[in-house]
């Protein structure tokens, strides 16, 4: 099937609450706006934020609407292997206001009147924090936005790729952070993994991709499944507000 090309944060709110998800992982965070959108679409579900920049974790630990909303934050980077790792926080050469928090990564980058500060953080794997903190979930939703590292972002979750059913990630279609993965390495690592693309933005270097697992594509849902993009492909920002208004209540089968 041919993806659709359409605005990916709204068609992925509106299958999030379709799914209604045990768990959803916001892995690059960066401020929580984005695990705070989901809480409004679900009350019961987990939310786990994880952030690699310290400045950008400690920002968030002491936003008090991110405790209120119970999403949980932890400042790891989430990786095809556990242990310590560098992480790369890009500053102007001048500091200057409107800073971009969210253009660190794990793969350092050259760019004009930019430098990068190295530094180490702890590494974690998704199947392995799963099999810790979530052992029963088995709906779980991952939202992905990690600058160039999302192929080893996704990696990490190999060895428990049945419990993921729905997955938003950005992908660059050509190279930005030198060596980097592109969406043709992500989208194949993920289709091996049993997950079906659906949707993507209409930018053409850097753009959001839509994957679900066929386990939750070819059951009962597959007609609502794709009733939900058709109707965010047409009007997915009202679709999105007046879901909110509605929010998933109790989990389904």
């Amino acid at each position: 099937m041919r993806p659709l090309v359409l605005k990916t944060k709204y068609a992925f709110h509106t299958l999030l609450w379709a799914l209604n998800p045990d768990v959803v992982f916001d892995i690059g965070s960066m401020d929580g706006a984005d695990s705070k959108r989901f809480r409004s679409l679900l009350r019961d579900a987990d939310l786990v934020a994880f952030e690699a920049n310290p400045n950008n974790f400690r920002l968030m630990e002491a936003d008090k609407d991110i405790h209120d909303k119970r999403i949980r934050v932890i400042n790891q980077l989430v990786s095809g292997s556990q242990g310590i790792q560098s992480f790369y926080i890009q500053r102007p050469e001048k500091e200057a206001p409107g800073l971009n928090r969210g253009t660190s990564s794990a793969l350092p980058r050259t760019e004009s009147g930019m430098r990068n500060e190295e530094v180490q953080v702890a590494s974690v794997r998704i199947d392995s924090f799963i099999t810790q903190n979530y052992p029963q979930s088995s709906k779980v939703a991952m939202w992905v936005d990690v600058e160039g590292f999302a192929y080893e972002a996704l990696e990490s979750m190999s060895g428990c790729a049945e419990n993921i059913k729905l997955i938003h990630v950005e992908v660059e279609t050509s190279e930005c952070w030198p060596g980097q993965k592109l969406e043709p390495d992500v989208v194949g690592l993920l289709q091996r993994m049993g997950f079906i693309l659906l949707a993507h933005g209409k930018h053409n270097v850097q753009r959001d991709l839509i994957l679900v697992h066929r386990s939750w594509y070819h059951s009962k849902a597959q007609g609502e499944i794709d009733t939900l993009l058709k109707l965010s492909h047409l009007a997915g920002p009202a679709i999105s507000r007046a879901l909110s208004l509605v929010p998933a209540k109790t989990y389904r089968s």
